[in-house]
């Protein structure tokens, strides 16, 4: 495989001269998702923000939840590379796939945001979540637990084991990962962190990238709590969802004549 790929760089190598020769200069290729919500008929609790059409809003009885999902070049902004130029964002990459000819996605993520007006206290838990695409594929979300704590039963993957932090890996690849690690620990969405009056909580909410032929994906989520006993336990949740419509596929236009 590794042939292969060094046989395709060589032949990308020379029809790059060659275009260079002939007057032409290739365009760069990139993979492009656009998510778009998509409101449930009838459910006044669910509205767009007017001032992001990509935030989508669930209300109930003094308690919000926006989603809001992340494109590549929008995560990139966020986590640029460090002044060695290491490419630290946990959530992209930047390595060319030479079969593809771009840079793939491999994340899908959402920002979450929940803000709890009235309830004592009120809970999110991201274990809780699914993301299901229309072609009947479901995707678990990736827990951001430092290495050791481990996914509750069923509830997911782990960024850590992505990572390889808890392998044996060293030199500059592991301190790399530790970095990307650090930025996930910082930024997702925890599992047991309570939301009290008064209060808001926002994090990530990542999944694997989608299969290329979804065209429109639900995030569910399930046993949102809104009331605890005494021994701290849930016990009034409700369930809801988010749909989005995707449009997505590889952009290039082709070569530009040099001027």
């Amino acid at each position: 495989m590794r042939t292969n790929k060094i046989v395709a760089a060589h032949i990308v190598c020379f029809v790059g001269l060659w275009l260079g020769c002939a007057g032409l200069i290739p365009k760069d290729m990139y993979y492009d998702i656009a998510m778009t919500p998509v409101l449930p008929e009838g459910k006044g609790e669910y509205q767009v923000d007017p001032d992001d059409p990509k935030r989508v809003i669930f209300s109930h009885e003094g308690m919000r939840v926006a989603v809001r999902p992340y494109t590549d070049d929008e995560l990139n902004e966020l986590y640029p590379p460090l002044t060695d130029g290491r490419h630290v964002n946990p959530y992209t990459t930047n390595e060319l796939d030479i079969d593809l000819g771009y840079v793939p996605p491999v994340f899908t993520v959402f920002k979450v945001e929940v803000v709890n007006d009235t309830y004592a206290k009120i809970e999110f838990n991201p274990a809780n979540t699914l993301l299901t695409t229309d072609t009947g594929r479901e995707l678990r979300y990736f827990d951001p637990g430092r290495a050791g704590e481990g996914v509750e039963t069923g509830g997911g993957n782990r960024f850590s084991a992505y990572y390889q932090t808890e392998r044996g890996r060293s030199g500059l690849d592991k301190d790399t990962n530790l970095e990307r690690m650090g930025l996930i620990y910082k930024t997702a969405f925890h599992r047991f962190r309570p939301v009290f009056r008064g209060d808001e909580r926002s994090g990530t909410l990542s999944f694997a990238s989608l299969p290329n032929d979804a065209t429109s994906v639900l995030l569910v989520v399930s046993d949102f709590a809104l009331a605890f006993d005494a021994s701290g336990n849930p016990e009034h949740v409700i369930d809801f969802q988010f749909k989005f419509s995707v449009a997505q596929g590889v952009v290039t236009s082709g070569v530009d004549p040099v001027d």
